[in-house]
């Protein structure tokens, strides 16, 4: 490489070329790792009221030096603010990294820590031999896993997603909603909130339901659990309305078969209401090819579908598309497809 530099050596010197986009990248991954562990270590919370960073490492039974050195480096990313020899919350951090916040990320944040390590970091090696099985007895949907995703819930899809289903008439005529791998439960009770004739039954695995979706839910009376498998067990009939977030990403040989219980579940004219990533630009959609590639690596199956393929799945499984709504942002591409139940 250094002779290759030195041969075009005065090209290189007259050239405008600048790799500040490829170092950006590390910059990013710096800020990531510095704001988990910021998260893991309990900054956040403990600069609740603002302090020295000297008192804040004693406070937490940390190294002094180093304390401060990512404290500045919070502040350089506007999490935190330096005044005098004191650090303070940033409205950003006081809104999503703080555990007392209703918009609280940081289970999330540290889920993404867990599958860089479990999943990204296997990139090379999955590209050399093919995907990497999971280790065995690894739990993926756990409690911790449905209160990072109840995290990144509020974060935004929530809002977008129920703001769309008002706009539907057959929403507010719906008296029955299965939510279908509904894990922590908040669409389930942002949707009776919504319509106050509905009755929703969640339905995901046992150990889901008997962890955080029961917090959530427990004390609601629309709103009923239902333990179990979806790819076997029965999921109940006469929904008016069946909703589906991030469940569906699978082949199409498996995919099939579940659209079709669904369907079987749903009355006649009833709604299945998806939510899910769709590739439908490389560029533009380019968090949704990054998660499609994260599928490939653990060799769990999953797909991102576009939401043409996506649609014509559901045509050729006795649904009508009626509407597909985008409520994407810059780094969560989500559509909302819902389709109709065909007659028999």
């Amino acid at each position: 490489m250094l002779e290759n530099i030195k041969q075009n050596f005065e090209q290189v010197l007259e050239s405008d070329q600048d790799a500040s986009d490829l170092r950006s990248l590390s910059i990013s991954l710096d800020t990531f790792y510095a704001l988990s562990s910021a998260i893991e270590v309990g900054i956040f919370q403990g600069l609740m009221q603002p302090k020295s960073s000297s008192e804040l490492a004693e406070e937490l039974g940390l190294h002094t030096e180093i304390t401060d050195k990512l404290c500045k480096a919070l502040a350089s990313r506007g999490y935190l603010f330096r005044g005098g020899s004191n650090y303070a919350l940033s409205d950003l951090a006081r809104t999503f990294l703080t555990e007392s916040s209703p918009f609280y990320q940081g289970s999330l944040i540290k889920l993404m820590q867990r599958t860089r390590a479990q999943r990204w970091s296997n990139l090379s090696r999955a590209l050399k031999e093919g995907p990497i099985a999971a280790p065995s007895g690894l739990q993926v949907f756990d409690e911790f896993f449905s209160l990072a995703m109840a995290e990144g819930a509020v974060g935004g899809p929530l809002q977008r997603t129920i703001r769309v289903l008002k706009e539907r008439p057959e929403f507010h005529k719906a008296r029955r909603c299965l939510d279908l791998g509904g894990s922590h439960g908040l669409y389930s009770l942002a949707f009776t909130r919504s319509n106050p004739e509905l009755e929703v039954v969640l339905f995901d695995l046992p150990k889901v339901i008997d962890g955080a979706a029961k917090k959530v839910v427990s004390d609601s009376e629309r709103i009923v659990t239902m333990a179990g498998d979806f790819n076997r067990d029965d999921l109940g009939k006469d929904y008016d309305l069946v909703f589906a977030s991030d469940v569906l990403y699978r082949q199409e040989e498996s995919l099939r078969p579940l659209l079709a219980r669904i369907r079987e579940s749903l009355k006649q004219d009833g709604l299945l209401i998806c939510k899910h990533f769709h590739i439908d630009d490389l560029i533009s959609d380019s968090s949704a090819v990054l998660f499609d590639l994260m599928f490939s690596i653990s060799g769990t199956g999953g797909v991102v579908y576009s939401s043409a393929d996506f649609c014509r799945l559901l045509v050729s499984s006795g649904f009508s598309v009626i509407q597909v709504e985008d409520i994407s942002s810059s780094v969560s591409p989500s559509k909302i497809i819902m389709a109709r139940k065909v007659q028999d």
